[in-house]
């Protein structure tokens, strides 16, 4: 788990070193214990949508994120979008 939770917060260091973005790294601590997620809040989805569209083409960003593959499990990744109410 520490091995895990390292690459999380490198992963989320490189993206907001690289793009400016302000991604917060949690793990949950009740329900699905230890699982790690990213957190990031945008202005508006034009802003998502950019931001999503650079990291989609980065190598440098996928080579990250298959070196954590270890630590992923099959079916477990799910992106949500809220906004405020």
């Amino acid at each position: 788990m520490p091995q895990a939770m390292q690459w999380a917060k490198e992963i989320g260091e490189f993206v907001n070193k690289k793009y400016k973005m302000q991604v917060t790294v949690y793990m949950d601590s009740f329900g699905e214990i230890s699982t790690i997620r990213w957190f990031c809040d945008y202005a508006d989805l034009a802003t998502m949508e950019k931001a999503t569209k650079g990291l989609v083409k980065d190598q440098e960003y996928w080579q990250k994120v298959l070196q954590g593959s270890d630590f992923i499990i099959q079916g477990s990744v799910c992106d949500t979008v809220m906004h405020s109410i």
